[in-house]
């Protein structure tokens, strides 16, 4: 049976799962938000930074998957 996947691009989001320091990372400028894309742990709690699907915000085990295993939708492979 085909799979119907959206053809919509997504992209890949490395987030902290604490709320307070979610609220703190959205007030950081552009340039500040792009350097902690690049952060393995957390600078305001020192938790591991997950990823997750932008499109349905699940979880992800990996940041090289192509679709996101969840809802299916593509990753943009520029904006990595």
């Amino acid at each position: 049976m085909p799979v119907n996947l959206p053809k919509t691009a997504s992209s890949i989001e490395k987030i902290c799962q604490d709320a307070e320091c979610a609220e703190k990372i959205a007030s950081l400028s552009e340039a500040e938000q792009n350097l902690f894309k690049t952060f393995t742990y957390c600078p305001y709690c020192a938790e591991d930074l997950t990823f997750v699907c932008h499109t349905c915000r699940e979880q992800l085990t990996s940041s090289e998957y192509k679709f996101c295993p969840w809802c299916g939708v593509k990753f943009d492979e520029s904006k990595r």
